[in-house]
């Protein structure tokens, strides 16, 4: 599997996440896929067109909370980087704190049909207040089943 950071929602450090510890809201991506790339007006952009391309979010640190928190992952498209009237697409049901351990997939599966030019990840948190844990998301082709383990050694 190759990672480009160009297909990554949440920062360019592979293996490393985004932080999704907040109060009950959404948490949105840093980063925003543009599918289209360079615009060429002559050209209807078809986003089926090529070959296919797997949507993956991890939870990289367990999710922690004080309550009974739950976390739902959702991909929003918009025809605006802005992202003023996003269409969602549910990834997972609302998951509770036992679902959102270290180093676990939590979806993984093709693009939904009917996005949009822009697309990003919102992990919506909702119950109570996440204390901790990560989300990594990305865009890849042929992504690997492997689990990636924290290091048992230190580099001095």
């Amino acid at each position: 599997m190759i990672l480009d950071t160009q297909n990554r929602f949440t920062g360019a450090v592979a293996g490393a996440g985004q932080s999704i510890a907040a109060v009950v809201s959404d948490v949105i991506s840093i980063d925003v896929v543009d599918t289209q790339g360079v615009p060429n007006p002559n050209q209807n952009v078809d986003k089926g067109i090529g070959e296919p391309v797997t949507l993956a979010v991890y939870t990289r640190a367990a999710v922690t909370s004080g309550g009974a928190a739950t976390v739902q992952f959702i991909l929003q498209s918009d025809d605006n980087v802005g992202f003023a009237s996003p269409r969602e697409f549910p990834l997972t049901a609302a998951l509770a704190l036992a679902a959102l351990t270290a180093n676990t997939l939590q979806y993984r599966g093709a693009l939904p049909q009917g996005i949009e030019r822009f697309i990003r990840v919102v992990a919506r948190i909702a119950v109570a207040t996440t204390t901790g844990g990560s989300m990594e998301a990305f865009v890849a082709k042929d992504l690997a089943d492997t689990r990636n383990y924290a290091s048992g050694f230190v580099v001095a």
